[in-house]
């Protein structure tokens, strides 16, 4: 503390956001905006915000922005291990023109604290929520920024002065009626506008399918806003990456208040409802619903468990006004639903969807493909309910699909299986350079996840498209192929920009593929070439216009996919997974492969049949394990 006789110390406190994906990020950094506004109630004035996932300013702008704000404390807001690189670097180079500069770490890449407190400039990484520990850090700075003296902080890592880890625990977390507040004018003041986080519901270019099909006519001058209702989740998938234990709620009277200041200060008639998993507390569901009826604003939820709502409480959140809800269904196999640990039946799966969609409540599927155990048997299992879901109604749209990779995150059992089995190295320098690998990049991503199944990674590129196909094939013998290419014209899915989040094929037809045709003389829809489509190398776009005929070549999806790997990733890649397909089914000819550790929760077989990898410190172990 400082004596009463002396000025307290100035502070200058700066928090950047690193980027995470090749496109800027277009959510409010909500967990620096709270840090920021906690700080404030604690009377720490200052603190400065610095978005650069979302300027996207060159490097060499973002450090010369940080070095003339010249801080006292730089916080590195990384909220994925895709960030790895950029942070590196940053560190470094912030490290060498601002020597006395504290850098602080915040999000989930402190999953991998042991690589980044190494081989960054990073000195203190936090292990938990920030508003209180990052408070504290600043407060403690003010006296010594000897990092081996911030031992008392709970919820940090930090190297000692031998270079050993030191983990002072997880600590406390901010009440609940303060969790996620924050205030969107502390945004404005770091991106001069709201517009792009706070947008205008029907900007020109820019549609969205949770707008589609209203009774209700909103002013054209209407916003959509996020309200964040929930922090953590009821489970621990296998492949997720969980830095908050347990699932924690909002209180819906404060819900209310924060939903009034988007209503009246910003305008917001469409809001969606942020949370890793929505509605399991069905009380506190029920005052949510009871709450946001009156409003008349349509809203949608991401992050619904497929066994969480009954078809009485699915009709309940149509009748309060949602339009929109996302499930984390992953798959149609129930053998992978156990790999991943998601603890729900497959029959959760089709009821959930099929209730949605009767509900008249816009839903896609979103699936991950690539856990250990995937395999041919398991894909059609998928298939089969993809066909079953995007068949239901002529007007669901079945390439309203996100398939991602299995993509191998620090702190999930994925990434220890990984480990476990020499994909990811075991030493510092080798699990540096797998985040390296990873870096800026995504799910969606084949060249850079892994290959975890025991099939070639020739065949499990394959799968991604083979559902493709088979479900469009599908919904064209049910509908036609005319209803089919209308429905893909008139995708609610453009927009003026790729947001990134989305896999294929989604993606394509966020990207406007969709709108690639033109009209005959009797105004019927005239597809584009095949026959372009292919001499130009967009074998996706080509796809999803020509359904049939994609169908029928299906048998040679690996020669395509090599031809796909030839001209994106080159010769040498593309022989590499060709000799390792030849010499996969000269083997394994007469033979079907079966998961060699049986279908059961991948972390089981990561904690009980791997067991602990030697060398592992002892302080990294819970951070590994995740919450």
């Amino acid at each position: 503390m400082t004596p009463s006789n002396q000025i307290e110390p100035h502070m200058n406190v700066l928090i950047v956001t690193i980027p995470l994906r090749p496109v800027a990020n277009k959510n409010r950094p909500i967990g620096p905006l709270s840090i920021m506004k906690y700080m404030r109630l604690q009377g720490f004035d200052g603190v400065e915000l610095y978005d650069i996932d979302m300027f996207r300013p060159s490097f060499e702008e973002a450090l010369a922005y940080v070095i003339d704000k010249k801080p006292d404390v730089l916080g590195l807001s990384a909220v994925v291990s895709t960030a790895y690189e950029y942070t590196k670097k940053l560190s470094i180079a912030v490290r060498k023109a601002l020597p006395d500069c504290l850098i602080v770490m915040g999000g989930n890449m402190g999953a991998s604290a042991e690589i980044v407190l190494k081989k960054t400039e990073v000195d203190i990484v936090v292990l938990d929520d920030g508003e209180i520990p990052f408070y504290e850090i600043c407060e403690f700075a003010k006296t010594t920024k000897k990092v081996p003296e911030f031992k008392n902080i709970k919820g940090l890592i930090f190297l000692d002065q031998n270079g050993e880890l030191v983990n002072t625990g997880y600590g406390a977390t901010v009440p609940l009626d303060q969790m996620w507040d924050f205030d969107l004018e502390d945004l404005r003041k770091s991106v001069g506008t709201l517009d792009e986080h706070v947008p205008f519901a029907y900007a020109e270019g820019t549609k969205d399918i949770w707008f589609r099909d209203l009774d209700r006519k909103m002013p054209k001058d209407s916003r959509v806003g996020v309200l964040d209702v929930a922090k953590g989740c009821v489970a621990r998938c296998t492949f997720c990456h969980r830095w908050t234990k347990g699932l924690r709620h909002v209180p819906v009277p404060v819900l209310k208040q924060r939903l009034d200041d988007l209503v009246d200060n910003y305008n917001v008639r469409f809001v969606s409802m942020n949370a890793e998993s929505f509605g399991n507390d069905k009380r506190w569901l029920a005052e949510f619903l009871d709450m946001i009826k009156p409003y008349n604003l349509v809203w949608r939820a991401h992050g619904v468990r497929a066994n969480t709502f009954t078809k009485e409480w699915i009709e309940r959140m149509a009748d309060a006004g949602c339009s929109g809800m996302g499930f984390g269904n992953e798959t149609g196999s129930q053998s992978m639903l156990e790999v991943m640990e998601k603890k729900v039946d497959i029959q959760d799966n089709y009821n959930s969807m099929k209730w949605t969609i009767d509900a008249g409540i816009q839903t896609g599927v979103q699936l991950v493909v690539g856990m250990p155990g995937e395999s041919p048997e398991t894909i059609k299992e998928t298939i089969e309910y993809c066909k079953y879901v995007t068949s239901l109604i002529p007007d669901q749209d079945p390439n309203n699909m996100s398939i991602n990779y299995a993509q191998a995150l620090p702190g999930t059992a994925l990434y220890e299986y990984g480990r476990a089995h020499g994909m990811i190295g075991r030493d510092i320098d080798s699990e540096e350079q797998y985040l390296l690998d990873i870096s800026d990049s995504n799910a969606h991503d084949e060249t850079t996840t892994l290959n975890f199944t025991e099939y070639p990674t020739l065949t499990a590129r394959t799968w991604r498209p083979q559902i493709t196909i088979e479900t469009n094939y599908h919904y064209v013998k049910k509908f036609g192929l005319d209803h089919y290419r209308k429905g893909l014209t008139s995708s609610d899915t453009i927009k003026e920009e790729v947001t990134g989040y989305f896999a294929n094929p989604k993606r394509l037809l966020e990207q406007g593929v969709g709108q690639e045709h033109e009209k005959s003389a009797s105004a019927a829809i005239k597809p584009p070439s095949l026959f372009k489509y292919v001499l130009q190398g967009r074998f996706g776009a080509a796809m999803l216009w020509h359904p049939i005929t994609y169908y029928r070549m299906r048998k040679f999806l690996p020669l395509l996919i090599l031809i796909k790997t030839w001209k994106n990733e080159g010769i040498g890649r593309t022989w590499e997974l060709l000799v390792e397909y030849l010499s996969y089914k000269s083997k394994n000819l007469f033979l079907k492969r079966k998961f060699s550790y049986g279908f059961k929760s991948l972390r089981k077989i990561v904690n009980d049949d791997i067991g602990p990898l030697d060398g592992d410190s002892a302080e990294m172990e819970p951070i590994r394990k995740g919450r």
